[in-house]
């Protein structure tokens, strides 16, 4: 290969260098200055050798700008199609729950406005038991795979000198630690609920 053949020629030329430097002694002035030349010697291989890097690695950097450049637009319109449609199922899921607990909620009350009701009459009325409402389920499964809904928290920090100490420099870790823990409310740290989505096809690992 050309680039181990670069290395081998740089070696080559260096060698007597690289056998001073692995046996270096400094006891006199003079082999101070045997040492310096050494060092200087040592300095100059060493740029010659980025160089000389660079040379080889230069083409590749450029091929990968040219790839990376290629494949942006594809890459930004699919991250925006995700984007819009995890927006959607996140929104569409979360809807889904509210009507769930708002369904929970109406037959809680309306049960406490049967026994108040009742109460009042003196009638003697036996409350079913309210069976506990049906979660929405946060796996989905579709015809590619499943996708996954939990619920994680959106955290910026926005004063860091309102953060308390034990979360400093501020540690955004031990911040969101602190709120999957259940505290939410944070000086100096805006906190905001959300919700996000994970799919999985058969034979891989969430994403």
């Amino acid at each position: 290969m050309e680039e181990q053949q670069v290395i081998n020629d740089l070696e080559q030329s260096q060698q007597t260098l690289l056998k001073w430097m692995g046996e270096l002694r400094i006891t006199t002035n003079e082999e101070q200055r045997n040492a310096e030349d050494i060092l200087i010697s040592a300095r100059r291989a060493l740029k010659e050798a980025q160089e000389r890097r660079m040379e080889l690695t230069r083409p590749l950097d450029d091929s990968k700008k040219r790839i990376i450049e290629l494949f942006k637009p594809y890459i930004d319109r699919l991250e925006q199609g995700i984007n819009t449609v995890n927006k959607a199922l996140v929104s569409y899921h979360e809807k889904k729950r509210i009507e769930v607990e708002a369904a929970r909620m109406a037959a809680l009350a309306e049960e406490a406005a049967r026994f108040r009701e009742a109460q009042e009459t003196g009638e003697v009325i036996e409350l079913p038991a309210i069976p506990p409402a049906e979660p929405v389920p946060t796996t989905s499964r579709a015809h590619f795979g499943s996708v996954s809904y939990r619920e994680d928290y959106d955290i910026q920090i926005v004063n860091p000198n309102m953060v308390p100490r034990d979360l400093c420099e501020p540690s955004m870790v031990k911040i969101r630690a602190r709120v999957k823990s259940g505290i939410t409310q944070i000086p100096g740290v805006s906190i905001t609920r959300k919700h996000i989505t994970t799919t999985r096809t058969t034979g891989e690992r969430a994403r």
